[in-house]
């Protein structure tokens, strides 16, 4: 639809933000969903190494498809690049339509959504290992985003640069993540998850920090590097923290939960840090950004990740309903 309003001329910015709010809520229904299969797709040992590979996809597609997306639109313009967007999610839908994987079937009941709902959150309430991974994901989200929102001011006002320097600093910001992807499997057999996390949001203060400091391209694509690989290591982290938190039946609540939380970090440390930069300057924004990950560094302390295995079961995986001899019913027994 939108492709289709910008072909025929009538587009306007409240319809361009309505529709890209639609592309959002298509967002929240198959991410999570997505994110849930890697269990039924890989054995529960490979669950970290398939989740930080999903990473990395998204972050070297967050990479690429902007400098795709210019170069298709200087070459055969914007209905063109819709267009292409557009049919590019054909390959998800050829990729569901073609493999038929085996889902392991489950013996519980099928509730209704408003139980279902029910359901998730009240096992989010009570799971301290996944409301710690949501506490730390917001923050992390809220304070980490201004590198990315405040970069195009970054290019613009203190590189004097433009769509060629904003490229080569993604490309710095996706090299990074791609380093730290394939690197992952080495880090967490040394480090624990708190201890990679701690390691995650320093990485990012020094890329903001950086940024904040420095008027050099170079610089600033060496502290992009820095911070991408801080970003995917964050979130690689608390993606498996919940997935090895939760058992089969309530993971695709927990993940919805938690991407909910995580997104409106996300959305409103974008808010938060331009309404500085404008109000006040853009260094203050980026220096305040530094600081904030630091102090979500040290909420460890009080929201601690739990260093939890991929060797240990799934929980309450090994659990049996006993089988009840008698023809009970919920309301039988003295009244």
């Amino acid at each position: 639809m939108l492709t289709a309003s910008v072909a025929l001329g009538f587009a306007d910015p409240w319809m361009i933000l309505g529709f890209s709010f639609l592309i959002a809520c298509g967002g929240a229904l198959n991410d999570p969903a997505w994110q849930a299969s890697v269990g039924d797709l890989v054995d529960r040992r490979d669950v970290p190494a398939a989740v930080t590979l999903l990473s990395v996809g998204f972050n070297t597609v967050r990479t690429v498809g902007p400098a795709l997306g210019g170069i298709v639109v200087a070459s055969f313009g914007l209905v063109t690049a819709l267009a292409v967007s557009t049919l590019s999610y054909l390959v998800p839908l050829g990729t569901i339509w073609r493999c038929k994987w085996k889902v392991r079937s489950s013996r519980l009941p099928r509730a209704s959504m408003r139980t279902a709902i029910y359901d998730g959150l009240r096992f989010t309430a009570m799971s301290s290992e996944i409301k710690a991974a949501i506490a730390r994901g917001t923050l992390f989200g809220l304070a980490s985003i201004a590198i990315l929102a405040l970069l195009p001011l970054i290019v613009r006002d203190q590189l004097a640069g433009g769509p060629l320097a904003y490229g080569t600093l993604m490309a710095g910001f996706g090299t990074g993540s791609l380093i730290a992807g394939i690197s992952n499997s080495l880090f967490r057999r040394i480090l624990s998850q708190e201890r990679l996390m701690t390691l995650a949001c320093v990485a990012c203060a020094a890329c903001s920090l950086s940024l904040a400091l420095s008027s050099s391209l170079a610089v600033a694509a060496m502290a992009l590097a820095l911070g991408g690989a801080g970003w995917v290591t964050a979130w690689s982290g608390l993606g498996v923290s919940v997935q090895l938190a939760s058992p089969r039946w309530v993971v695709g609540r927990t993940i919805s939960i938690y991407y909910a939380l995580i997104d409106g970090g996300i959305a409103a440390g974008s808010w938060v840090w331009g309404t500085v930069a404008q109000n006040y300057s853009l260094t203050l924004a980026l220096e305040g950004s530094a600081g904030a990950l630091l102090l979500v560094a040290a909420a460890g302390f009080l929201f601690p990740l739990r260093e939890r295995r991929e060797s240990e079961p799934d929980p309450l995986e090994e659990f049996d309903a006993p089988a009840v001899a008698l023809d009970l019913r919920p309301r039988a027994g003295p009244s």
